[in-house]
């Protein structure tokens, strides 16, 4: 009996002892879904949330019924609407509800701007996690990405590898990690070209790369690049693209694969999103003090 009740206790303080790993945490595992990365957190103190991991979006983004569950407790200031506003991204268009800005606890860190209540139900709190930081530890600097682990982590400058990585330069990181780099670009056919400029580093974006109508479909067909189209029944244009046979960002190659091209993101300079396909198995590291991406 005394044994049963010995082992009862050891079990019971394992348990207790394990607790803390999940309900703070500044190390999150990720799940892939349909080219998108997924992972658990407390959030304010309520644990086990479920998180669309995102780093192209400007804002925090939750539900109704999310924001009464988690945040209504939160000191957060209000925005007022002066008219009806959306969120639009290249896959769906939210009404807005409510705009806060404020800080939410994420684990052992922070996030801080602004948080949009959106009338749609989702079954997750979209969350831009290269805007969570850590205000007990200033020396936790660094945002790494292991994307053969399929780990997110928040670390300290010794405890990151950097010194066979390569760099992007990191030009902006709030609200998203914009980063400049020259781009070379042909196709199976033999165009080519080669064009710097800024990109956005979207975690959310299920495609390798992605290119803004605006600012990339003049260079493609100047260079006479193939641009496939799609249409819907009513023959309106719903989608465009070109077939990269080699496409190399920086340091980093990818060869044989399809780009898209996207007409609903108008006002930016950006050529377009780099997602974390574009990186396969690789680790990139954001280190927003001294505005740099390290990849490999």
């Amino acid at each position: 009996m005394n044994l049963f009740v010995r082992l009862v206790f050891a079990i019971s303080l394992g348990f207790i002892c394990y607790v803390p790993s999940v309900y703070s945490q500044s190390s999150f595992m990720l799940v892939k879904k349909n080219g998108h990365y997924y992972t658990d957190a407390t959030i304010n103190d309520n644990a086990i949330i479920p998180i669309f991991v995102e780093t192209g979006f400007h804002g925090m983004v939750v539900s109704v019924e999310w924001y009464n569950r988690i945040l209504a407790t939160l000191p957060l200031k209000e925005i007022k609407l002066q008219k009806e506003e959306h969120l639009h991204t290249d896959r769906t268009t939210r009404r807005i509800v409510k705009l806060f800005k404020g800080k939410v606890p994420v684990g052992d860190l922070m996030y801080e701007g602004r948080i949009f209540v959106v009338d749609t139900n989702e079954d997750y709190v979209t969350i831009p996690v290269n805007l969570l930081k850590s205000e007990a530890d200033s020396t936790v600097c660094l945002i790494r990405f292991d994307f053969k682990k399929n780990v997110l982590d928040y670390v300290r400058k010794e405890e990151a590898s950097l010194g066979k990585m390569h760099q992007y330069t990191l030009v902006e990181n709030d609200p998203m990690p914009i980063f400049e780099a020259t781009i070379e670009l042909s196709d199976a056919l033999g165009h080519q070209f080669t064009k710097f400029g800024k990109f956005n580093f979207d975690l959310g974006n299920g495609s390798s790369v992605f290119f803004f109508r605006r600012t990339m479909l003049p260079a493609l067909k100047e260079n006479n690049f193939k641009i496939q189209t799609s249409r819907d029944k009513s023959g309106d244009i719903i989608g465009q693209g070109i077939f990269a046979g080699y496409c190399k960002i920086g340091n980093k190659s990818k060869t044989g694969f399809s780009i898209g091209i996207t007409n609903k993101i108008e006002d930016t300079d950006e050529l377009g999103c780099v997602g974390p396909s574009f990186f396969q198995n690789g680790t990139v590291i954001l280190d927003p003090n001294n505005k740099l991406i390290y990849y490999k």
